[in-house]
Protein backbone atom coordinates (compact mmCIF):
# COMPACT_ATOMS: atom_id res chain seq x y z
CA UNK A 1 0.00 0.00 0.00
CA UNK A 2 1.55 3.44 -1.07
CA UNK A 3 1.97 5.64 1.42
CA UNK A 4 0.59 9.01 0.70
CA UNK A 5 1.49 12.64 1.96
CA UNK A 6 0.02 13.98 5.11
CA UNK A 7 -1.54 16.78 3.88
CA UNK A 8 -3.86 14.49 1.83
CA UNK A 9 -6.24 14.50 4.78
CA UNK A 10 -6.32 18.24 4.57
CA UNK A 11 -6.46 18.72 1.13
CA UNK A 12 -10.05 20.63 0.89
CA UNK A 13 -9.03 22.87 3.87
CA UNK A 14 -5.33 23.39 2.09
CA UNK A 15 -7.14 24.30 -1.23
CA UNK A 16 -9.39 26.69 0.85
CA UNK A 17 -6.32 28.72 2.02
CA UNK A 18 -4.59 29.04 -1.05
CA UNK A 19 -7.89 30.41 -2.43
CA UNK A 20 -8.84 33.00 0.21
CA UNK A 21 -4.58 33.79 0.34
CA UNK A 22 -3.83 37.33 -0.01
CA UNK A 23 -0.71 38.32 -2.43
CA UNK A 24 0.02 36.64 -5.36
CA UNK A 25 3.23 34.98 -4.07
CA UNK A 26 3.90 32.53 -1.90
CA UNK A 27 7.24 31.89 0.03
CA UNK A 28 8.49 29.26 2.20
CA UNK A 29 6.78 30.65 5.36
CA UNK A 30 3.46 30.80 3.82
CA UNK A 31 3.75 27.30 2.33
CA UNK A 32 4.97 25.96 5.84
CA UNK A 33 1.80 27.45 7.26
CA UNK A 34 -0.52 26.66 4.83
CA UNK A 35 0.47 23.13 4.97
CA UNK A 36 1.25 22.67 8.53
CA UNK A 37 4.86 21.50 7.80
CA UNK A 38 8.15 21.24 8.78
CA UNK A 39 11.04 24.16 7.15
CA UNK A 40 12.58 21.73 5.17
CA UNK A 41 9.14 19.86 4.20
CA UNK A 42 8.09 23.24 3.03
CA UNK A 43 10.88 24.17 1.12
CA UNK A 44 10.21 20.56 -0.14
CA UNK A 45 6.84 21.01 -1.32
CA UNK A 46 7.69 24.18 -2.97
CA UNK A 47 10.35 21.98 -4.95
CA UNK A 48 7.75 19.62 -6.09
CA UNK A 49 5.32 22.43 -7.02
CA UNK A 50 7.65 24.22 -9.64
CA UNK A 51 8.81 27.06 -7.40
CA UNK A 52 11.37 29.73 -9.06
CA UNK A 53 13.78 31.53 -7.39
CA UNK A 54 12.47 35.77 -6.81
CA UNK A 55 14.50 38.45 -4.99
CA UNK A 56 16.56 35.62 -3.64
CA UNK A 57 13.98 33.37 -2.11
CA UNK A 58 11.68 30.90 -3.65
CA UNK A 59 8.60 31.34 -4.59
CA UNK A 60 5.29 29.94 -6.35
CA UNK A 61 2.79 31.65 -7.87
CA UNK A 62 -0.62 31.43 -5.83
CA UNK A 63 -2.75 30.34 -9.14
CA UNK A 64 -0.15 27.58 -9.94
CA UNK A 65 -0.57 26.02 -6.65
CA UNK A 66 -4.01 25.99 -6.65
CA UNK A 67 -4.14 24.31 -10.05
CA UNK A 68 -1.65 21.55 -9.38
CA UNK A 69 -3.76 21.27 -6.01
CA UNK A 70 -6.97 20.89 -8.09
CA UNK A 71 -5.01 18.18 -10.49
CA UNK A 72 -4.16 16.27 -7.39
CA UNK A 73 -7.79 15.97 -6.11
CA UNK A 74 -8.56 14.66 -9.30
CA UNK A 75 -6.23 12.70 -9.68
CA UNK A 76 -6.05 8.72 -8.89
CA UNK A 77 -3.62 8.64 -5.94
CA UNK A 78 -5.90 10.80 -4.36
CA UNK A 79 -9.11 8.88 -4.89
CA UNK A 80 -7.01 6.00 -3.65
CA UNK A 81 -6.33 7.68 -0.94
CA UNK A 82 -9.65 8.66 -0.48
CA UNK A 83 -10.80 5.19 -1.35
CA UNK A 84 -8.83 3.67 1.22
CA UNK A 85 -9.49 6.12 3.93
CA UNK A 86 -13.56 5.26 3.69
CA UNK A 87 -12.24 1.42 3.65
CA UNK A 88 -10.39 2.45 7.14
CA UNK A 89 -13.54 4.49 8.48
CA UNK A 90 -15.62 1.60 7.19
CA UNK A 91 -14.07 -0.85 9.10
CA UNK A 92 -13.74 1.03 12.17
CA UNK A 93 -17.31 1.71 12.34
CA UNK A 94 -18.15 -2.25 11.91
CA UNK A 95 -15.40 -2.96 15.07
CA UNK A 96 -16.98 -0.26 17.02
CA UNK A 97 -20.47 -1.65 16.20
CA UNK A 98 -19.24 -5.28 16.81
CA UNK A 99 -17.40 -4.19 19.87
CA UNK A 100 -20.60 -2.55 21.23
CA UNK A 101 -22.43 -6.02 20.51
CA UNK A 102 -20.10 -8.40 22.18
CA UNK A 103 -19.90 -5.78 25.74
CA UNK A 104 -23.46 -5.96 25.74
CA UNK A 105 -24.36 -6.70 29.30
CA UNK A 106 -28.26 -8.00 30.31
CA UNK A 107 -28.74 -7.94 33.92
CA UNK A 108 -31.01 -11.02 34.94
CA UNK A 109 -31.68 -10.73 38.57
CA UNK A 110 -31.02 -13.69 40.70
CA UNK A 111 -34.32 -14.64 41.40
CA UNK A 112 -35.37 -14.85 37.75
CA UNK A 113 -32.21 -16.56 36.35
CA UNK A 114 -33.83 -20.10 35.16
CA UNK A 115 -31.94 -23.47 35.08
CA UNK A 116 -34.06 -25.48 33.14
CA UNK A 117 -36.48 -25.09 29.85
CA UNK A 118 -39.64 -26.65 31.72
CA UNK A 119 -38.47 -23.31 34.40
CA UNK A 120 -38.61 -20.20 31.22
CA UNK A 121 -41.96 -18.09 31.63
CA UNK A 122 -44.97 -18.76 29.42
CA UNK A 123 -43.62 -16.03 27.38
CA UNK A 124 -41.29 -17.97 25.95
CA UNK A 125 -42.32 -20.78 23.70
CA UNK A 126 -40.34 -23.08 21.68
CA UNK A 127 -41.90 -25.39 19.32
CA UNK A 128 -40.26 -28.07 17.67
CA UNK A 129 -39.76 -28.50 13.47
CA UNK A 130 -41.75 -31.24 12.03
CA UNK A 131 -40.64 -32.92 9.18
CA UNK A 132 -40.17 -30.73 6.22
CA UNK A 133 -41.35 -28.03 8.32
CA UNK A 134 -40.48 -25.34 10.18
CA UNK A 135 -40.19 -24.97 14.69
CA UNK A 136 -41.13 -21.81 16.23
CA UNK A 137 -39.49 -19.84 18.81
CA UNK A 138 -41.61 -16.82 20.20
CA UNK A 139 -41.59 -14.19 22.77
CA UNK A 140 -43.82 -12.10 24.36
CA UNK A 141 -42.87 -9.09 25.82
CA UNK A 142 -43.82 -5.66 27.48
CA UNK A 143 -40.45 -3.39 26.53
CA UNK A 144 -36.77 -4.07 25.61
CA UNK A 145 -35.65 -4.37 28.39
CA UNK A 146 -37.95 -7.26 29.18
CA UNK A 147 -37.43 -8.43 25.58
CA UNK A 148 -33.92 -8.49 26.30
CA UNK A 149 -34.08 -10.19 30.05
CA UNK A 150 -36.19 -13.16 28.50
CA UNK A 151 -33.87 -13.13 25.39
CA UNK A 152 -31.01 -13.83 27.80
CA UNK A 153 -32.90 -16.37 30.15
CA UNK A 154 -33.28 -18.21 27.05
CA UNK A 155 -30.02 -18.36 25.68
CA UNK A 156 -28.69 -19.08 29.00
CA UNK A 157 -30.75 -21.99 29.64
CA UNK A 158 -29.82 -23.29 26.06
CA UNK A 159 -26.17 -22.71 26.72
CA UNK A 160 -26.30 -24.77 29.85
CA UNK A 161 -28.85 -27.59 28.56
CA UNK A 162 -27.16 -28.01 25.07
CA UNK A 163 -28.40 -31.69 25.07
CA UNK A 164 -32.07 -30.56 25.53
CA UNK A 165 -31.87 -27.69 23.27
CA UNK A 166 -30.80 -29.69 20.20
CA UNK A 167 -33.04 -32.36 20.97
CA UNK A 168 -35.97 -29.29 21.21
CA UNK A 169 -35.39 -27.84 17.90
CA UNK A 170 -34.35 -31.41 15.80
CA UNK A 171 -37.93 -31.95 13.81
CA UNK A 172 -40.43 -34.47 15.11
CA UNK A 173 -40.80 -38.40 13.82
CA UNK A 174 -44.07 -38.08 14.64
CA UNK A 175 -45.14 -38.54 11.08
CA UNK A 176 -43.03 -41.46 10.76
CA UNK A 177 -44.81 -43.51 13.81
Amino acid sequence: MARHPEWFERLEAIQEVVRRAEGEWLGRKQIKAIFGCSERDSIRLLHKFGAEERDNALSLPRSALRVQLEAIQAGSTYAAFHSQRQGVARHLTEAREETAARQFRVDVPEEARVRRFQDLPETVSLQRAMPGGAGRFEIRFTDGADLMRQLASFLSVSGANREEFFAATEPSDASAR
